[in-house]
Formats: structure tokens, sequence, C-alpha cells
């Protein structure tokens, strides 16, 4: 028997290793339906050999999910998904131990692809509650695996990719109202992965392992009726919407390449998050990390780079549909406590004239403007290239802090933009205080690193925008006026 639907390999994969418990009496063939009516919208075809009762168990096998999508052709398999009336309204999951995965094609404008790959496991186990309409799913894997080799089918060494996922467990729990919405958990105790593989022009290998210990996370998503996975600009104006949140409490990670050009690097690091959200309000992207330490050894260098981080940070918040009314945008870039090694310190200062302080960079922006095209539409992405793709209407630098070598420069500010002419007009002002700065540029020409020409006109650059403050500390504030003007501390330089 063969029947088509727009099951993905995506979804009924999540749906396989999901959820929490609402009771009511739910049959083996509601489950199976249900994963099939979750999968709706991601454009995918899944053919089953055969699907019949056998006793208290539904037996689907011979499972092909299939999609092309953008020129690439992906396809799963199943051999079996038995589902089991457990008599208490409850079902348990069990299925093949062996799934086959792969993708070939060449997408628009990129090189062809060709993914072989396999996903095993070992003990899992599914139980679904529910009813039809508001579907559990809880699972337990002790362990999970997967392995892909990435070539292009010309013949070229492909990149091998292995990882492994131990002592996991979670929840998945969707409901159906309208379309479907619904959220999951999980936890694992530790995942592991391996990338080998050649460069195709220097012919070196390369190897790169790593691990991630105590990792969780949670997730939501909204899944309106009709909507095509396939067209994402149109599906999230319909209404499609994700988020997620996923923490780690360490990971580890060595690479290593070969060849004489080559050389490895090796990465311990404590607690982090990592999070995301996408809907028609915006994309949000982002994560943090708590202490790392980085060493670097390469082969042309004559001494190791060794890095001490104390914290890190990146998020990044975007409109990504077209909208008459203003959308708020922001972009955040943290490292804090930035440390190197004594001996690279001393290749680079051997007379120690430089401060060893820690360094800092913070850039913390936030405004917002108008998108004139939805981004996810590859035909008004196009525009990109000869246009901008909307206007900025204001700008708010939260705080800007670079700190190094015994200097430092702070700041703050906000501007409105009037767009009515050719160019933004700016109308707002920026508070800027630098420190140190002086004593880093007589330290910069007694090590012959500065001119001391090129220090005296830097000196008379900064005067030119900024006033005393205090002891080796300048101070300026730079105004943009409605007119196009530009004041520096009271004085007009533009």
């Amino acid at each position: 028997m063969t029947r088509s639907t727009g099951l993905g390999a995506s979804a009924l994969i999540a749906a396989l290793l999901c959820t929490t418990a609402v009771r009511a009496d739910i049959t083996p063939e509601e489950v199976w339906q249900g994963w099939v009516d979750l999968a709706q919208g991601f454009g995918q075809t899944v053919a089953t050999a055969a699907s019949e009762r056998q006793g208290d168990t539904l037996v689907v096998s011979g499972v092909a999910i299939t999609q092309d999508n953008l020129g690439i052709a992906a396809s799963i398999g199943l051999d079996e998904v038995r589902l089991r009336d457990m008599g208490d309204g409850r079902v348990e999951v069990t299925m093949s131990e062996s799934v086959p995965i792969r993708a070939a094609g060449t997408p628009e404008g990129g090189e062809p692809v060709d993914v072989n790959g396999t996903i095993t496991h070992s003990g899992l186990s599914i139980i679904a509650s529910g009813s039809a309409a508001d579907t559990a799913y809880e699972y337990n894997a002790p362990a999970l695996a997967m392995t892909m080799s990435v070539g292009d089918g010309q013949g070229k060494t492909p990149v091998n990719f292995t990882a492994t996922m131990n002592g996991s467990t979670g929840s998945y729990h969707v409901v159906t109202d309208g379309g479907k919405h619904g959220e999951s958990s999980l936890n694992a105790q530790a995942v592991t992965y391996s990338v080998t593989g050649t460069d195709p022009e220097s012919s070196a290998s390369f190897s790169f392992d790593g691990s991630v210990e105590g990792l969780s996370g949670t997730g939501e998503f909204n899944m309106p009726d009709g909507v095509n996975m396939e067209n994402l600009a149109a599906a999230l104006q319909a209404g499609v919407r994700m988020a997620g949140t996923y923490g780690y409490t360490s990971g580890t990670g060595k690479s290593v390449i070969e060849g004489p050009q080559g050389g490895s690097f090796d990465f311990t690091g404590g607690a982090g998050t990592l999070r995301f959200a996408l809907s028609s309000d915006g994309l949000a992207y982002g994560g943090d990390s708590g202490p790392m330490t980085m060493s670097m050894q390469m082969s042309e260098f004559p001494v190791p780079v060794d890095v001490k981080m104390a914290e890190s940070a990146f998020d990044l918040k975007m409109p990504v549909a077209r909208s008459d009314d203003a959308q708020p945008f922001g972009l955040l870039i943290k490292m804090v406590g930035l440390e190197v090694s004594e001996m690279l310190w001393g290749m680079l200062d051997p007379t120690q004239q430089l401060p060893r302080d820690p360094a800092t960079l913070i850039v913390d922006v936030s405004g917002d403007g108008k998108l004139d095209i939805d981004i996810f539409d590859p035909v008004q992405a196009e525009t990109i290239a000869d246009q901008p793709p909307g206007q900025l209407n204001s700008l708010t630098i939260n705080e800007v802090r670079v700190s190094a070598v015994g200097a430092e420069l702070t700041g703050s500010g906000a501007a409105t933009f009037n767009n009515a002419g050719l160019m933004p007009v700016p109308n707002g002002a920026v508070d800027l205080r630098l420190v140190g700065a002086n004593a880093l540029m007589q330290k910069l020409v007694a090590m012959g690193l500065l001119p001391e020409d090129q220090m005296m006109g830097a000196m008379m650059m900064l005067g030119l925008f900024a006033v005393p403050d205090g002891e080796d500390t300048l101070k300026s504030k730079i105004e943009f006026k409605e007119d196009g003007s530009i004041y520096a501390n009271g004085q007009q330089i533009q």
C-alpha cells in the first residue's frame, strides 16, 4: 500500500523523540496520523509499503520519506514502525534501530552535494498519551548516534561526520486547534562529535573532535493549517512561529590539521546557552558562554598561542518581513577578560612596556527601522545588491567599550534619522570617553612601534574632537543636527 502526505523527515524524527503526559485514550492509528498531520506543510511525502493491525499493534513498514527542495532531493527510510496499544490509554512506539538518510543535488548557485548517512538508536522508549487533538510523547533514549558522509558526487574525498547522544530524555506536546502548536523539552548527559576529511586544494587531512556535557533545552512552535514551509516568507506571514533555548554545562574540542602548514587547536569551555526565535515579528539568535581557554600551535608560528576569556556573548535581533511600521533590531558582541599567554607577550613586548591587563570588547546597539522586502523571499532578496532593503529610523548606542594595553574607550548615544533625502540625516548625539591614550602612545614610541611624528599628529587630531577631563583622559560629545551639520564639544566641524 502506498500513501502520500505532507509528512516530513524532520517532523517525523521530532515526533519520534518527544513529550509530556495528557490523560485520555489514544489509539495507535491516531498516533501515526498525528505524526502525519504534524508534518503537513513541510512539502514532503511519505510512502508506506504496508500498514496493518497485528493484534494490539499497528505495524507500518517500508516507510520512505522524500522531499525535493531548492535543487536537493532528500530521503529517509524506516523499515518498520510498531505502535502498540498498552491497554491504559497510552501507546508504546518502537522502530527500526537503523535509519538511512540521503540527500543529493545541486542547489541554485551552489556546488553539487551528495550526503549519505545513518541514524541508529539503542533502547529507545517512546510513550504516547492524550487524545488525537492533544497528544503528548515522552521518550528515553540511552544511546542515539548518527554517521554522515558529505561529498560532491564527483569523486572527491568526502567529509565524514559522526555524533552520539547519551542519556537523553525529553518530551513533546502537540495540540491541534485550527493548526498545530506545541512545546518540547530535552535533556542529555553528553553529546560527542567528530569531523574528518581532506582539504581538496592542499590534500592535507584534518579532524575535529569535541563533546558537550549537560545538554538541556526547551522549544515551542506554531504551525497554522495550510502553510507551505518551502515558501518561508509566506509561512511566516501566515503565522508560523518557532523558538528554542538550549544550555550546556561544559564543552571541549580538539582540531588537528596535518601537513607542512598544519597545526592543532584545543579549547575547553564552561557553561553556556544558545537561543533562537523566528516569526513574522523577526529573527532573534544569540548565545553566551562562561570561562573558556584555547590553545593553538601552528607549524609556521614559533610559539603556542594560549588564550583565555572570562565571558562572551552574541545576540542578533532583526526584522524579516516588509512592514509600513517601524520594527526593532539589535546587536550585541561581548568579549570580557581576554588574556593571551606570557610567551606570546614576550614576542610582542619583550621589555614589558605594555600592561598585561585582560582586554574587553563590548558593542551593544539597538534601534528600529522599516523593511521594504521580505528577506526570506528569494526574488525580493536579490534586490538588496541594487538598493537598500529599507530605512533606518533610530539608532541607540547602549554601550561601546574597548579596553586593552592600559587604554579604554567607552561611549553611548542615540539618534533619529530623517529619510526624506537621498541619504539619511541623523539627529542626536554620541558621548565618548578615552582614558590612557597618551600613555599608550608614548610606550609605543619607546618600543619603536610608532614614529614620534605620527604620535604628535594623532594627539593633535584628538585635540580637535576631544577636551581634557582629568589625567590622561579625554571626552567628546559629537552632535548631529537636523540640517546635516555636526558639532564636536560645541564646535561645528561640518
